[in-house]
């Protein structure tokens, strides 16, 4: 196999590498709704891989032409302009699926294209973080961010809060919402700060006044509600679930 079919996705990939771990259950009480991607298990499928998007950075890098190396921005039309062969499309195809794509136009101008796709920069990877926080509204998802990392952001936690009951509403593998809550108060407090949780692309962060029996109520609710009804958005108000 040569080196152009191991490509690399650069794991700058803002969060994505925590989309198979399963969630640890840290609340007191019990949980009324559930959180799709609890259902990840060992064993199971992984999930979908990363397809390219509009406005990513991509480092191309020819392992044995090097002089071709080039880094890029997908442009709004979804294509890459690349040295000695017309533009391509870029968007929707997977780092791996692009590199091999090029590797077979590249045929026709070098003997032995070695070619490696790195996303260096992810587009529009973004969280939403409402409710009882100072600044609510989206944030953008650096590497490793965690639920009390982005409240944190947020300003922190108001006075009316409730920290033991903090809302994540997460999209599952099967394209659907799931909801479940978190206890902060340890992680607030200092005392746990390993029962925090890292955050994937479009989670949302809720950080209630009062108590919710209901998860899965009030997740259908805030989000019909609150959510910003364009960008991004409108895939997670189109995944349903409720």
């Amino acid at each position: 196999m040569s080196m152009g079919r191991r490509v690399v996705v650069g794991l700058v990939i803002l969060g994505i590498a925590a989309c198979g771990t399963p969630f640890r259950d840290h609340t007191r009480g019990p949980i009324k709704g559930t959180l799709q991607a609890d259902t990840l298990a060992s064993g199971q499928p992984s999930p979908p891989p990363y397809r390219i998007q509009r406005g990513d950075a991509l480092a191309i890098r020819f392992y044995r032409n090097p002089e071709l190396n080039i880094d890029l921005v997908v442009r709004p039309d979804g294509m890459i302009s690349l040295p000695l062969i017309n533009d391509v499309s870029a968007a929707d195809s997977t780092p791996q699926e692009l590199g091999r794509h090029l590797e077979g136009l590249y045929k026709r101008e070098l003997a032995v294209p070695d070619v490696a796709v790195i996303v260096t920069k992810f587009a529009g990877q973004k969280i939403f973080i409402g409710g009882e926080v100072t600044t609510p509204g989206e944030q953008e998802l650096p590497s490793g961010l965690t639920m009390y990392g982005a409240i944190t952001r947020a300003g922190g936690f108001k006075n009316s809060a409730r920290v033991n009951q903090v809302i994540l509403i997460r999209k599952g593998p099967d394209g659907k919402l799931g909801g479940k809550s978190f206890d902060l108060s340890e992680v607030h407090g200092g005392t746990h700060p390993e029962l925090d949780v890292a955050l994937e692309p479009y989670d949302i962060v809720v950080v209630p006044r009062s108590a919710v029996g209901n998860v899965n109520t009030f997740m259908e609710l805030y989000i019909t509600r609150n959510l910003p009804a364009g960008g991004i958005w409108l895939n997670v108000l189109a995944a349903g679930g409720f």
